[in-house]
């Protein structure tokens, strides 16, 4: 998709970190956004700086590890967001740590946040995307997904996954042809 301005792009883990650089530059090109993480306060800091310079901005705070709030996320993004062009599978969890000490709570949160989540916001939106003819999807994924890392074997494990999952699904949509383009950047 090459003309951004006015389409709507959602970014998870939009409240801190490189989130909050990805929506910047995401509304400095003109489009209008909805963000989700799980502090609304943040998000309302982040939306209110948007908001600032003209685009649209709306806040779902959504805590992506509860299975339930993918479906609803799409729902309201679709719904009161007006559809999503653009998703940005950017939030993740990473904990470092003696891989035998993790807690194994941490290793679910990780998988559920870093690889579960992006790909069932992909398949919810995906088909949404093709029916509008266009749209794209981006996964952020770490230099942890390309080599090992000490101490984040779940976060290279995850971030490993996501990368395969993108790559697969691109391959896939200029294999049927389909509007949507999927991409990484690490």
């Amino acid at each position: 998709m090459r003309n951004l301005r006015n389409r709507t792009a959602l970014v998870t883990g939009a409240s801190m970190g490189i989130g909050v650089y990805i929506a910047r530059a995401l509304a400095a090109e003109g489009m209008n956004l909805i963000l989700a993480a799980r502090s609304a306060d943040k998000l309302e800091q982040v939306a209110d700086d948007i908001r600032a310079t003209g685009r649209r901005v709306m806040c779902i705070p959504t805590d992506l590890s509860v299975r339930d709030s993918l479906s609803e996320l799409v729902e309201r993004a679709e719904g009161e967001g007006g559809g999503v062009d653009v998703l940005v599978n950017n939030a993740g969890v990473e904990d470092w740590m003696i891989f035998d000490q993790l807690p194994v709570e941490l290793i679910d949160e990780a998988i559920e946040i870093n690889l579960r989540a992006p790909v069932v916001l992909s398949r919810l939106l995906l088909p949404k995307m093709l029916q509008r003819g266009r749209g794209h999807i981006v996964n952020i994924s770490s230099l942890a997904g390309l080599g090992p890392v000490p101490y984040a074997e779940p976060y290279c494990l995850t971030k490993h996954g996501l990368l395969g999952f993108t790559r697969s699904l691109r391959a896939t949509a200029l294999s049927e042809g389909y509007p949507v383009t999927v991409s990484y950047t690490h």
